[in-house]
């Protein structure tokens, strides 16, 4: 069924211009691939991505916290302009994983994570996500709070 979905979207999109199969193909691919993990996670391109609505200096406490409760080693870290990127290595595997504010209180978190340097492991790149969601979780919930409070008292 989800391939007569695809195959029908396509059919519909390809005539089109770019500008207008865009819209048309991406849920199509989404729900197509399986790709979408959940509300505000994506994979894409082999990397695993989820924005939070904290701040960078929140989700990388988080993240440092999750690769150490899994067993990593200490990770690498290097500084890019804004963004924070941390390399961490575990067997068969190399963890890369980009934290980048979006604005003071939100930041995109980027995994990938390569097995024996040519497979991506998606797998391994979504629990990654996944636990430091968990980790994650009542820090947004507050600050979740916060932004409704703010709003009643307007």
């Amino acid at each position: 069924m989800r391939r007569f979905g695809l195959v029908v979207a396509l059919a519909l999109a390809l005539p089109s211009s770019g500008c207008i199969a865009a819209p048309v193909l991406a849920p199509a691919a989404f729900s197509a691939g399986g790709d979408l993990v959940k509300a505000g996670t994506v994979r894409l391109g082999g990397a695993t991505f989820r924005t939070f609505s904290l701040p960078l200096a929140e989700v990388h406490q988080a993240t440092r916290k999750t690769l150490d409760g899994l067993g990593f080693p200490e990770p690498e870290e290097n500084i890019v302009e804004e963004r924070v990127i941390l390399y961490a290595h575990g067997v068969d595997r190399t963890v890369r994983i980009d934290l980048q504010p979006i604005t003071p209180s939100m930041t995109q978190m980027r995994v990938l994570v390569r097995k024996k340097m040519l497979a991506k492991d998606l797998a391994t790149a979504s629990e990654l996500v996944a636990q430091t969601e968990l980790r994650l979780a009542p820090a947004e919930e507050r600050q979740a709070q916060r932004r409704v409070s703010a709003r009643r008292s307007r």
